[in-house]
């Protein structure tokens, strides 16, 4: 019993280190429009060093989560992706064959069944977000998905990717979900927003 409490525990620490780096990652990337609307993040505070220290806990989250940390941040990673699919990266490719790319690392390493949970669990955790930032998104221009689609539609698709994120993988969903609110604390004190 309590080795399932220790693996458990551990696999959140790392879980919890990642979803640190995905938030230092969309910070770092987010910085000129955050300032320029006045918010203070990760980036704004810690500037350059956002960076080292984003992969920093990237490296210690996958090491300690494995293919569980590997799989998060590639999803996150093609599902941030989707909000640029047309525009061109400084890889000179589109951003939809960006994401396929990321989609594609995470099969060849964690299979096609944990790459599918990561999609899902991932999207469900943006949809909240968006949910969450519906109105201030409105007033700053923004166009989440539940500015695009609107909040009944959006809730419905959240229901929808969180169900088959429970029936693939509920044990790495829950501990995902637990994980969620702690990154944002963990985020909001060290980025003071």
């Amino acid at each position: 019993m309590y080795g399932d409490w220790s693996e458990w525990t551990i696999e959140l620490v790392g879980i919890v280190l990642t979803g640190i780096a995905i938030k230092f990652m969309d910070d770092y990337l987010d910085l000129e429009y955050d300032q320029c609307i006045g918010r203070k993040t990760a980036a704004s505070k810690l500037g350059r060093a956002v960076l080292p220290y984003g992969l920093l806990m990237l490296a210690i989250g996958v090491f300690i989560a494995r293919e569980v940390g590997l799989v998060l941040f590639l999803a996150s990673y093609a599902i941030g992706m989707g909000h640029d699919l047309l525009e061109k990266m400084p890889t000179k490719l589109p951003g939809w064959a960006e994401g396929l790319i990321a989609l594609a690392i995470g099969l060849v390493l964690a299979g096609p069944l944990l790459t599918l949970w990561g999609i899902l669990i991932i999207a469900t955790i943006q949809f909240l977000d968006d949910l969450m930032d519906i109105y201030k998104d409105m007033q700053t221009g923004q166009r989440n998905t539940a500015v695009r689609f609107g909040g009944v539609e959006t809730t419905l698709l959240t229901l929808i990717c969180l169900i088959f994120a429970l029936l693939l993988s509920a044990e790495h969903s829950i501990l995902v979900l637990v994980a969620t609110p702690v990154v944002h604390m963990i985020h909001d004190i060290i980025g003071g927003d």
